[in-house]
């Protein structure tokens, strides 16, 4: 018995399996944790981003929309020392979050914080 025909099918599997994966590196978004002091630094500014469960997005506790927000990230004067708050309700769809999130980073606003608990109320 041969063992040249089992060798074939392994190496055209193999090659099929290794045409078929995705070799692009996945896109992913860096989350840092709070070290020790949540104390806030004063030459920065910090914008509180409100999603709540009906999909309403409020800005510094008012009521404001996407475009609006796409506004005020382009009108900021020092984007990089710029902190994003961004608290979202538990009902609210993930996308709707890093949607808001890569608004700001188009603006060169990287200190984004994603709040876990609740900081509003219905």
């Amino acid at each position: 018995m041969s063992l040249t025909p089992l060798i074939d099918c392994v190496f055209i599997l193999l090659v099929f399996f290794m045409l078929q994966t995705n070799f692009m590196k996945p896109r992913a978004m860096e989350f840092s944790q709070a070290t020790g002091s949540s104390k806030i630094e004063s030459e920065s500014s910090m914008i509180v981003v409100e999603i709540h469960e009906n999909g309403s997005v409020w800005l510094n506790s008012k009521e404001s929309t996407v475009e609006k927000l796409r506004d005020y990230a382009g009108e900021l004067e020092a984007p990089r020392q710029t902190r994003v708050m961004l608290a979202v309700d538990e009902a609210v769809e993930l996308q709707q979050a890093v949607d808001v999130m890569d608004l700001f980073n188009q603006y060169e606003v990287r200190d984004i914080s994603l709040s876990a608990t609740r900081r509003f109320t219905q």
